[in-house]
């Protein structure tokens, strides 16, 4: 049931995040007490400010209350996801370009982790500098990445 809900509220919020230049990173759907708890994560180009979660609460808000999907209520959650969140598309890596980054993969059937500067994000690879050098991952390779601070 709450899977269906969450396709559901997807659906209604997806065009308004990209509508907002936003990308829908996660939804979590609780159900909290008789209401619900409905915590959207979002992510930018430019980083998630306090006054963008309000903003894009405002707007999620609205369109959630004429679908009239949930009627026993729910408290909607805006959040960036974290700096320490893991991350694993091609767009995570490439708002991290210039950062130092720890990479957990797979390689020739065993797990490994490298870090360095990521230095360059393509299609199908990434290239880190690191105390060995210059190192190309494959992205089919890699299990996460986090950003090191």
């Amino acid at each position: 049931m709450l899977g269906d809900l969450k396709t559901k509220i997807e659906k209604v919020i997806r065009p308004i995040l990209t509508d907002q230049y936003f990308d829908l990173l996660e939804i979590k759907l609780l159900r909290y007490r008789k209401n619900y708890r409905l915590q959207v994560f979002i992510d930018s180009d430019d980083g998630v400010k306090l006054d963008d979660c309000a903003r894009i609460s405002g707007l999620l808000g609205t369109a959630l209350d004429i679908t009239d999907f949930m009627d026993d209520g729910y408290i909607l959650e805006i959040s960036s996801p974290g700096v320490d969140r893991p991350f694993r598309s091609e767009v995570d890596f490439r708002r991290r370009i210039g950062r130092n980054v720890r990479i957990d993969l797979i390689a020739d059937g065993y797990e490994k982790t490298i870090q360095g500067i990521l230095t360059k994000v393509n299609n199908e690879a990434l290239m880190l500098s690191g105390k060995e050098g210059t190192i190309e991952v494959a992205l089919a390779n890699i299990r996460q990445g986090r950003e090191i601070i």
